[in-house]
């Protein structure tokens, strides 16, 4: 479903070179699970960016179902972020002015607006009480769980998290990632960065990286 062919990425500062990713390739199958591990600055994160069609490779191919991420045109690429794709990220990215609810529906694409489909997501992430609660109202857990919801109100096949448990305790990190096993459980493929090995232990293939290299 899911192919990359030996992407490179370098980032300039000034007149430093720094290589984020270097010759990375790998295939990710229908519900995978695979998770992305590594020390910091090994290029995870750029490596999920890249999937998510936010920056450009300066070589290599991402291709999606055979078509190249970085080759179709704009509406192809919005339709392939929104539609696709579900990020959750280790801020959240939450609207400060929008309540729970406005949040996970300005993510909703108009062929997926299904009646009590966003209760019946708040409900299941605990979050059906709070659903007209502003962000600053909410604790970490909260707002990670709504990160989560908006990201898949739109069911996407692939779901990117990056460090998703970055700022959660043990007991919200695990409830979590319970909610992302049990998407991909139901048919959702998951690509994970995180430091944490536990998260790890959801996975179904984990991939190593170091100095931009898979190892």
């Amino acid at each position: 479903m899911l192919k990359i062919n030996n992407v490179s990425k370098i980032y300039l500062k000034g007149k430093d070179k720094f290589t984020a990713l270097q010759d990375v390739s790998l295939e990710v199958e229908k519900s995978d699970f695979l998770a992305v591990v590594g020390p910091s600055g090994s290029g995870k994160s750029t490596l999920l960016h890249l999937v998510g069609g936010l920056i450009q490779p300066d070589s290599g191919q991402v291709l999606f179902r055979g078509n190249d991420v970085y080759k179709m045109n704009s509406k192809e690429a919005n339709r392939y972020r929104t539609k696709n794709v579900g990020f959750v990220f280790q801020q959240f990215h939450l609207i400060p002015y929008l309540t729970v609810y406005e949040n996970i529906k300005i993510a909703e694409t108009e062929s997926e607006r299904k009646n009590g489909k966003i209760e019946a997501l708040l409900e299941k992430c605990a979050l059906l009480p709070l659903k007209n609660k502003y962000p600053s109202e909410l604790s970490v857990g909260e707002k990670q769980r709504t990160a989560f919801v908006r990201a898949i109100i739109s069911e996407p096949e692939i779901l990117l998290a990056d460090e998703p448990t970055g700022n959660l305790d043990p007991e919200n990190s695990k409830i979590l990632m319970t909610l992302i096993k049990e998407f991909n459980e139901d048919g959702g493929t998951v690509l994970l960065v995180s430091h944490e090995p536990e998260t790890t232990n959801y996975a179904t293939k984990i991939i190593t990286l170091r100095s931009g290299k898979r190892v």
